[in-house]
């Protein structure tokens, strides 16, 4: 889960918190006023014996300061702001009737008329009730949303740590390891086990090497002279032994002796790739097989080799 998934989920957890947590409060205070209409309905009918209504028939007018006053203690006495009596008989304490008030009219009946009662019943929106609601929502959504978060990176974290486990289970690959400072072949696996090869079939194979990585479809031929190009390369890596104080000779003649030299560099792979003989396909300079038009058309070429096969320490 990211972050635009978090940044969602938390306010849609959110609202459906507050709509569930708003649904079950209107439930359970319409059945709240309810109970209270009842019980107000019983009192005021037990009272209505002692009350000084007035009466049509007897041409009685009542006291009507005696109604007002017991419809303010009885208010003063219900436990609700909500619900209030308006009216018992013909006596009202207000007539002014706001949009958000509902009106709800009863009738007690007395032994010789109909005594009307009316309620009303204060609906607000918002309560205080609400807002310590809205908080707990927000947290619990905040809280849930913080736990998906820590869920989602623990999984991330959990095949972030498997992948790199499996990484360092699997074996480097193989690479072929050429000291310059040594004149040593070796490869990454064993590079203690390191084999000397001679100025020139080590400058040769290193200038066969860099030839053929930026050459790959290239056809080397021993009946043909060698590239110009590759001999550069070879006298480069030369120059750089002379620098490294190996030696002070004058640098050889690349062109001669081919097969000599590639079969000292055949040798000397031999050795550094023992343990892993289905490598040679790419560091041996193949061999010619058979005599004619076939070793005509055979090349000493490394067309399999790349610049992540070999480590040049010392270049």
């Amino acid at each position: 889960m990211n972050s635009r998934i978090f940044k969602l989920v938390t306010p849609v957890l959110f609202i459906v918190f507050f709509v569930v947590f708003k649904v079950a409060v209107f439930t359970q205070q319409q059945v709240t006023l309810q109970q209270q209409v009842v019980q107000i309905e019983k009192r005021i009918a037990l009272d209505l014996p002692r009350l000084d209504l007035s009466n049509i028939f007897l041409k009685h007018s009542g006291n009507s300061a005696a109604i007002t006053s017991y419809i303010e203690r009885l208010n003063e006495e219900i436990p609700s702001s909500i619900v209030r009596v308006n009216t018992i008989g013909d006596i009202s304490i207000s007539n002014g009737v706001t949009p958000h008030i509902e009106v709800i009219k009863k009738q007690l009946l007395t032994s010789d008329s109909n005594v009307s009662v009316i309620f009303f019943i204060e609906h607000r929106f918002w309560q205080l009730r609400d807002v310590f609601a809205a908080l707990l929502c927000t947290l619990i959504a905040g809280a849930f949303g913080f736990w998906a978060v820590t869920i989602e990176r623990s999984k991330l974290g959990i095949i972030s740590a498997r992948k790199e486990a499996e990484q360092k289970a699997l074996p480097e690959p193989l690479k072929l390891v050429v000291d310059l400072n040594t004149k040593t072949l070796a490869n990454n696996h064993t590079p203690t086990a390191t084999v000397a090869l001679a100025n020139k079939p080590l400058c040769f194979y290193l200038a066969l090497i860099e030839f053929c990585i930026e050459n790959p479809d290239v056809l080397l031929n021993q009946n043909k002279n060698v590239p110009e190009e590759l001999i550069e390369i070879a006298n480069k890596y030369f120059y750089r032994l002379i620098e490294l104080g190996h030696t002070i000779r004058k640098r050889p003649n690349f062109t001669n002796s081919l097969e000599k030299t590639l079969s000292e560099i055949r040798a000397a792979l031999d050795e550094v790739l023992i343990d892993y003989p289905e490598s040679k396909d790419i560091y041996y300079p193949p061999k010619a097989h058979g005599e004619g038009s076939r070793s005509r058309l055979h090349s000493y070429g490394l067309n399999q080799i790349n610049c992540n096969d070999i480590e040049v320490i010392g270049k």
